[in-house]
This record gives structure tokens, sequence and C-alpha cells, in this order.
């Protein structure tokens, strides 16, 4: 237990949320020469609905059903217009059998002048036949159809104002326990007789696990943190100051806990957690041995003392200082889930071998079937009587193995376990410590015991992918450099001794034998979290010595697909290795993590074939992303097309014979067309700006930042088409020297961004636009400009912006107002916050 942690214990006040003095920040909120102005906001009209069902009660309403259209449209477009109002600020709302639109030629934004309404986010039950329209004096209008009424006010609000809204909603229906992601949610207006409208009733929250609970989170708390130095240092009341220092320590801890909550004492992150109380948590007989219908690869720690039904697989195994074993305090089986009992996964290698390393699954490592074999008996060995088969050579033994699942080639789950027919093999991994008692206050007391939290009470997720590893270090900067800063306030040295011990647990993990990935419970990596050289780059050095590479297209002598598993992933694990090994370096000083940076740099390169050497020259690789796009699709193409090079004299036959394949006509016709863009991966985007930000803001080398930099360009020249501030104000910060960056896009965007972010169907009659085709990743058409947030669903940074959504235009009957599920708001108030604290925005 290092210094750090006994202070973190013995500190009392640890859990006290009192404001602090003042914390010296290291960095400088604005950058040093920066030669860009700070964008100053004003309020602008904000789209605010009303939902009014038949028979709830509306003011007097002077419909307008006059067809005419406005003399600056012409004819030919006019035919399905049905009711035109001109409001006293001249602006026209033009409703039509397809929806409404606003006209007002003096938006300042030529883009502003027409915004179009459809869907039931703004028509009653989705219906967009607009029978009636009315102004209502004020900006807004009322609009009617078959369906019911809906009143789109216009009021002028400020960002800050919107800030607030999105943490009331944040606060109220996304927060479970500190963690902070998308969540259903029931309302309940404050008087149904006057309609619904969601700033006149109260939120229910039905928040549940996720995914990537450590990742979303750590969003939202990087926002929060953003939040409070941002008060703090540019006049906020004592109170707001308190409540956005409440909120960020509050987040950042649910983060850090997801460190703990394995008690493995190895620096292992979990995905998620839940409590056994929780409806995800239940199985189908109430024992660890009956089935969980909430899917992933989930553990249950066993804390009554009863022995470890299997013994501890040397990769498990803790030693004190002296090289004596740690005696465990209990041990976690993995839960009965389909992931657990079905996760075989592909190959990685193309070099060959059919060792469990090169599957890309839940498989044990062969030194962890060894030694529990030591614990079975002789008619139950695993890899011999308990095993899956692959292939014809191959035997996997997966997490969770039983009688119907037994030797057979990829199985499907087995729902009928139960206590009295448990599974043939359930790993276990042994408990060694307690979640330290820091993280309390965010359990109920029903799940305190003795002072200390239950772990009999957690379920954890585990199979953590670097999505979430690289999460947890972009806070770990933020919550180390703008949250504790040099405060002395007692919880902060708290905060700052779980930060330092998580960080250099984690990083040792990775770090640990050279592996350079996350290891797990099975002894092998997690299926994601990897950033060793063999799976970016095996055969990559064979590879280009084929004509073939030539034209982008990475074959061996038979013409197969020789590119790795791993190959297209390379730039962004490349950045996030390095963002990972910087933040470690500065946060605990340790010599051997700041060396592991500067081999990153190797001017030599990075490995192409045997020997591989891990964390070399990957700078290389983090400026290749366009390339390895580039290379992926045309790879893809060449398979498809007979193992030829994709042409514009031989692509027709391959293209028809895609057919319906999406994917195939995709990167067929971007291959000819050189076009990387249509082979995006939108989440990789989002992840590359957790790896990019705490990179951009630390590193002032002159040698090392403008390689850095230099990546982000090539991610950027997608992202400059999205307008989004998330990467807007981050790539203005890359370039402190750049005036030319579009600022005002990205403030537009949060002008645009819908207040509230419920998941409602969208619509897309539009006429307004050009389609192009879908991309590789995707099952639909896209537009061919990114059309602003209020007129497209709600998503996270996630998801593709210029997606359409091809469902036919319909009436959702009876649609309920009164329920459905929230997109979590930190994709606008982490950049707002950001941009108000770095000088890129101002009130």
């Amino acid at each position: 237990m290092n210094k750090n942690l006994k202070r973190v214990i013995g500190c009392a006040a640890a859990a006290a949320l009192l404001v602090s003095l003042p914390a010296a920040p290291a960095l400088a909120a604005k950058p040093q020469g920066a030669s860009f102005s700070a964008v100053k906001l004003e309020p602008v009209r904000t789209k605010e609905v009303t939902y009014y069902k038949p028979g709830t009660a509306t003011p007097a309403i002077q419909w307008v059903t006059d067809k005419n259209a406005p003399t600056f449209l012409p004819v030919g477009v006019t035919d399905d217009v049905t009711s035109v109002v001109k409001d006293a600020e001249g602006v026209y709302w033009i409703g039509t059998q397809n929806g409404l639109q606003r006209v007002n030629f003096d938006e300042e934004d030529e883009r502003d002048i027409v915004q179009y309404f459809a869907g039931p986010r703004y028509m009653f039950d989705g219906d967009d036949h607009v029978t009636a329209l009315a102004s209502d004096g004020q900006g807004g209008v009322w609009v009617k159809n078959a369906r019911g009424i809906t009143h789109i006010a216009m009021p002028f609000k400020t960002l800050r104002e919107k800030a607030t809204a999105y943490e009331d909603v944040i606060q109220s229906v996304h927060d479970r326990r500190g963690m902070t992601s998308d969540a259903r949610f029931t309302f309940t207006p404050t008087d149904a007789a006057r309609g619904i409208n969601y700033s006149d009733g109260t939120f229910t929250s039905h928040a549940e696990t996720s995914d990537n609970d450590g990742l979303w989170t750590a969003m939202y708390a990087i926002g929060e943190i953003y939040r409070y130095r941002t008060l703090l240092e540019q006049g906020g009341s004592p109170a707001e100051v308190a409540a956005a220092k409440t909120a960020a320590l509050r987040a950042t801890k649910a983060v850090l806990l997801l460190d703990y909550v394995s008690g493995r004492g190895n620096g292992f992150p979990a995905r998620s957690y839940m409590l056994t109380s929780e409806a995800g948590a239940q199985t189908s007989d109430g024992t660890d041995f009956g089935f969980q219908n909430q899917n992933g690869f989930w553990f249950h720690p066993v804390m009554d003392g009863s022995p470890n039904p299997n013994g501890i697989i040397p990769s498990m195994e803790r030693v004190d200082e002296d090289n004596q074993p740690i005696e465990p305090i209990g041990y976690s089986i993995a839960r009965v889930t389909k992931d657990a009992m079905t996760k075989i996964g592909g190959k990685l290698f193309p070099s060959g071998g059919d060792g469990e390393m090169n599957y890309n699954g839940l498989t044990l490592t062969a030194d962890a079937v060894t030694k529990l074999n030591a614990s079975r008996p002789a008619d139950a060995q695993l890899g011999d009587d308990v095993y899956v088969k692959v292939t014809d050579s191959v035997q996997q033994v997966l997490p969770v193995i039983t009688s119907a699942t037994n030797t057979k080639k990829k199985p499907g789950a087995d729902t009928g376990t139960s206590a009295a027919n448990p599974p043939l093999f359930q790993l276990t991994v042994p408990v060694y410590e307690q979640i330290p008692t820091f993280f309390n206050d965010l359990f109920p007391e029903s799940a305190i015991r003795d002072g200390h939290i239950d772990m009999s009470q957690i379920v954890y997720k585990a199979d953590t992918s670097s999505d979430e590893v690289i999460g947890h270090y972009a806070l770990f900067f933020a919550a180390d450099e703008f949250l504790v800063g040099d405060s002395p306030a007692p919880e902060m040295a708290a905060l700052k001794g779980i930060i330092e011990q998580t960080t250099e647990r984690m990083t040792d993990l990775i770090l640990k034998d050279d592996h350079f990935y996350i290891e797990d419970a099975t002894g092998k990596s997690t299926l994601w979290s990897k950033w060793f050289a063999k799976y970016f780059n095996d055969t990559t050095g064979a590879m280009e010595q084929r004509p073939e590479w030539a034209s982008n297209v990475g074959v061996d002598a038979d013409g197969e697909d020789s590119l790795s598993y791993g190959f297209e992933d390379a730039p962004l694990n490349a950045l996030e290795v390095m963002s990972i090994l910087k933040t470690a370096g500065n946060i605990i000083g340790k010599q051997e993590y700041k060396d592991a940076y500067d081999v990153l740099f190797d001017t030599s390169g990075y490995s192409k074939e045997e020997p591989y050497f891990n964390g070399k020259g990957y700078i290389d690789m983090a400026t290749e992303y366009i390339d390895r796009r580039l290379i992926r699709q045309a790879t893809n193409a060449y398979g498809i097309n007979n193992n030829e090079l994709v042409t514009r004299d031989n692509y027709e036959a391959a293209y028809a014979e895609a057919g319906d394949d999406i994917e195939d006509r995709s990167n067929i016709n971007a291959t000819l067309h050189h076009d990387w863009t249509q082979y995006i991966n939108y989440s990789d985007e989002e992840l590359a700006w957790f790896a990019l930000y705490p990179l951009i803001l630390q590193e002032n080398d002159p040698a090392k930042r403008p390689q850095i930099v230099e990546a982000f360009d090539q991610w950027y020249a997608n992202e400059v088409r999205e307008e989004n501030p998330y990467y807007t104000f981050l790539y203005q910060l890359a370039h402190p020297e750049r005036k030319d960056i579009d600022l005002q896009s990205a403030v537009r965007y949060l002008d645009r961004q819908y207040e509230y972010q419920i998941e409602f169907p969208v619509q897309t009659n539009r006429q307004d636009v050009f389609y192009i085709e879908p991309g590789d990743r995707d099952d639909y058409k896209q537009t061919n400009y990114v059309l602003p947030p209020d007129e497209r669903r709600a998503m996270k940074n996630n998801g593709n912006p210029f997606e359409a959504e091809h469902q036919a235009a319909g009436v959702y009957p009876d649609y309920d107002y009164s329920s459905g599920s929230f997109v979590v708001g930190f994709t606008f108030t982490l950049p707002y916050w950001m941009g108000r604290y770095h000088g890129i925005i101002k009130e």
C-alpha cells in the first residue's frame, strides 16, 4: 500500500465536498502565444415543444389554413403546402404535407434561413401532414395535424442556460451512483391538462448498466471538471462552484471505482458494475449457476469464506514485497451469459498459429488451463473433456462451458443451467482486496457492511476494451491537472492518492512483461485492449514487397488478404498508448514510463516482422491513419473483385455481383475514388479525441508535438465536415497559432443542439440535400453535408452525423411522450465548458 493510499484511507474528510481554495493549474487556460480570438456568444432562439393530445386544453388559437404560398417560392414546389403564416418579425412558417419549415431571411448564418420540423419531436404523433398553423406572437408557432397539436416555442436562450438544462437532466435521469450514460425515463407533467412540456414536470430515471460506463462517465466528468474550474476562476457564485465541484468529484470517483470493484488489486478496470439487487444482475434461479440475461463477461464476488472451486491461474497470483503468496479474501465466479459461453472470436495473425493467443475472444491461455486442471478431477480436464472445438486442430476453453456447449463448434448460449444443473466449468478469479472506503458515499447504506462496500453485492463486467482504458486516462489527466491541482483540501489529497495509485497500477498492468495489453481473468488480453506491435503489423514487411502494395492492397503470394486483425486500429491505438504513457509519466513521475514514451518516437520506426518490439516507433503508425484506411478498404475490394485490383475497367461486374451487400459495394466504389471517408468508424473518431486531448495539452517538446499534431490533422480532415465543437475546440488548441479554424460553425452546432436529447424517431423526407450511398460500416444512405443537430436524431459523438435513416415518413399512433430514452447531454456540456475555460468561447 503506497503512502498516498494510506493517506486516502486515513482521511476522515475524504467525502467532504467543500469548496476549497483555488488550485493553481500548471497549464495556462489559453495557450501561450495563441492567435485566435474567443467567439462571443449571444442568446439564440431555442426550440421548446409542448404536446397536446386531443381533449387537452389550449389557449384560444386563430388557426390559419390559407394555402397560398409566399411569393418567394416557385409554384412548382408548393403543391404540398397546406398553410402559411408570417409572424410579426417577418418569419414565415410553412406547413406542408411533409412537415413544417421556418424561413427567416434575416438569420445571420445563411444555413439557418430555412429550418425543418418533422417527426414526433415536432409534429404530434409524428404526423407530418400539417393541417393548420398559428403564430404565438412570441417567435414560435402552433401546429395542428389530424392527431393533435404541438406548440413550438422559440425563446432566446444563452448557451449557459442550455448547459444548466442539460445538467438538470443528467442529474435526474442519467446518474446511476455517479455513472452517466444513455438512460430510459418516464415523465410526469406538473399538470397533464397543460400538455406535456419537458421543462414543466418531473423525470424519473430508469438508468441501467452500459457497456462503456467508464468511457461515458469520463466524458461527463471532464466536462464537469471544466465547469468547476471555469466558475472558480471566472466569477461563479459560491453555490455554483460548490455544485460543479460536487458533480465533478462524484463522476470522477465513479470512474475510478471501476478500477477497484473487481478486488483483483492489479489495476484491472471493469467496464461496468451492478448491484445484485438490480434487474440486470438477476439470474434464472437466483444463483451464480443460473443464466444471466444481461449479456457480457460478468463476475460475481463470493466473500462467504467458501473455497475457490478452481485454482488460481498463474497470471492472477499476487505476492508481497518478499515475494510470498498473498492469500485471497474471496473469489469471483464468471456468470453464465451468452458471451461467456460463445465468444470465440476471429484469428489475429495472418502468419499463422493455432494457439489461443491467436484468437480474439475469451479463450483461456494454455498456462491457465494447466494450472486449473490441477484442481479438477481426471474426468473433467480442461482442454480434454471440457472445451469448445474451433477447428479440427484447435480447441478452446471458454469462461463458461456447459453440457450443451461442450465440444461444440461455435456453440449457442445454454439458458438451462441452475444450481441443480450447473455448468461443467465456470472460470474464477481471486479477490485480494476490499474496495477502498473512499468510494462508500457512492453506495446506498444497504450496500455497506462493517464500514466497507459489501463486495458480495457487486457484479462487475470484465473484458474491458481500449475504449474504456483511454477514457480513464483522459480523466486521470483532467482530474489531476484541473480538479486536484495544488489544492490542500483533504478531499483533494484523498482523490490525488487514488488517482496516482490507479494510474500506476493500470500502467504497470499494460506494460507487464512487455505485453502492451490489459490482461483479464483468462490469462490473455481482453478482446480489444491491445497495443502490441504484432497485432498491428503482422506480415506487413512481406506485404510491402508485393506489387499489389503499390495499389494499397495487402495480400500474400497467393493473393490472400494478409492484413493483421489490428492493422487498421494501429493509428488510433498508437495514439492511445502514447497518451497513456505521457499521462502516467506526468502523474507518477516514473522514469520507466517516461523512457517508454520516448521510445514511441524512435525515428527508426516500428516493427514490421519478427521479432516485434512493442512501443517502438509508434508515432509512425499514428500518422498513417488515412493510409491504413485506404489499404484496408482497397484490400477488401480486391477480394470482392476476384483478387484483382479494382479499376474503372473491371469494377462493374464485382459491383453488380455485390448486389444489396452494402459493405461490398461501398468498398468497391470508395476504392475506385480513393475515398477513405467511406471507411470511417465514428467511434474511433471519438476515441481519438480522448487520446489526443492529454497529448495536445501536455506535450510541448518541439520535436514531438508537431508529429502528434500531424496525426490529429488526418483525423480532422473528416471531422471538419461534422462542425462538432468536441473536435473543433481541441483542434484549435492543437493549432493555437491559426485564425482560420471554423469556430463559428462549432458554436452554431451548440446553438442548434436540441435541449432535450430524447431519442425520437427521425423522418427524413428531405428534398434539399443530396444523398450518397452507405459507407462500409453503415446500412443507411448518408446526407452529403451535415444537418444541424436539431434536425437529425439525438446521438453521441460515436454516431455517424451524416446518416439518413431510411424509414418512410409516417404516423406513430398514440406516441408515448411520457417515456423514452435520453442520450446523455455531455456532448454539449464538455465542449461548452472546455471552450469557456480555454478562452475559445465567452459569454
